[in-house]
């Protein structure tokens, strides 16, 4: 016959497995959000840099696929 504890530590293990899970995703959600969001093109520059824009269509054919990938996560086209 089992004690009567180790039906709680059981429950206490699974409850601990299933923050410390919990909290790893939810890092991983945060990361994956902060590398989708695209920085501040209006921010005013920084040191002795100029801002600038680029003329044209925008696709670049030397742009890796993440970079492709995450412009049509972030625009949607």
């Amino acid at each position: 016959m089992k004690q009567p504890f180790d039906k709680w530590w059981e429950r206490l293990q699974f409850t601990l497995l299933f923050l410390a899970l919990t909290v790893f995703v939810h890092g991983c959600f945060g990361w994956f959000h902060s590398w989708l969001k695209p920085v501040d093109p209006y921010k005013v520059p920084e040191g002795r840099a100029s801002k600038v824009f680029q003329a044209g269509e925008g696709s670049d054919p030397d742009g890796s696929p993440g970079d492709r990938l995450r412009l049509f996560y972030w625009l949607g086209e």
